[in-house]
């Protein structure tokens, strides 16, 4: 295993997308296709520090059906393989096999791995969120965190943690959206609150006005 893993890495490396070095697969995230705001569908970027890219697996090799395939990471202490899905554990890069359950190597792509330095939010809409939002009492709004590192965006599905800093009341709830790392924000009554989204040691905040 070690002697087809030092052969693979040795090969150039075609494109920066996610499409295989042999031009006979591609990976791409689990997205819906009315989902605008999924950033994971073609992670270009490097995947944030801690978090996940749950990638579909496909075969483009002429004269032949899709084999079964598993995926498996050269350098699992950067890019690790978890029940199919790719997980950063810390800054680097790797190479990700692509496999057939039999170990014949199909294809492989490079994938980096940053840390978040900073976060900024969006509607789900794609609109970036800047100064105070408003809302109406029953009124709500889907927030997205969008991960940085420098200026280079982050790919991959993070567990962000949501905070409400309310002064007088409770104006907000913070629900589920069916993913870890958005939240929808649903107004219930007239105050003003603060919302801090945090990855690791970078956070974003955004202002809310809740009127009647």
């Amino acid at each position: 295993m070690h002697i087809k893993l030092y052969m693979i890495l040795a090969l150039p490396v075609a494109g920066c997308t996610m499409g295989g070095a042999m031009h006979q697969a591609t990976l791409a995230g689990q997205c819906a296709k009315d989902d605008v705001a999924c950033a994971r569908r073609h992670p270009l970027a490097p995947i944030a520090v801690g978090a996940r890219f749950y990638p579909d697996v496909s075969t483009d090799i002429a004269g032949t059906s899709t084999p079964s395939l598993k995926l498996e990471s050269a350098s699992p202490d950067v890019i690790g393989v978890d029940a199919g899905s790719l997980v950063a554990r810390k800054p680097g890069a790797s190479a990700v096999l692509i496999s057939t359950e039999d170990g014949a190597v199909v294809d492989f792509v490079h994938v980096w791995a940053a840390p978040v330095t900073s976060i900024s939010l969006a509607r789900r809409d794609g609109d970036r969120v800047a100064g105070t939002i408003g809302l109406t009492v029953g009124e709500d709004v889907t927030l997205v965190p969008t991960l940085w590192s420098g200026a280079q965006r982050l790919g991959g599905d993070a567990d962000a943690q949501w905070n409400i800093a309310a002064r007088g009341g409770e104006p907000l709830a913070v629900l589920r959206d069916g993913s870890s790392d958005r939240r929808r924000l649903r107004a219930r009554a007239p105050g003003k609150a603060t919302v801090t989204v945090a990855v690791g040691d970078a956070k974003a905040t955004v202002d809310v006005e809740v009127v009647p």
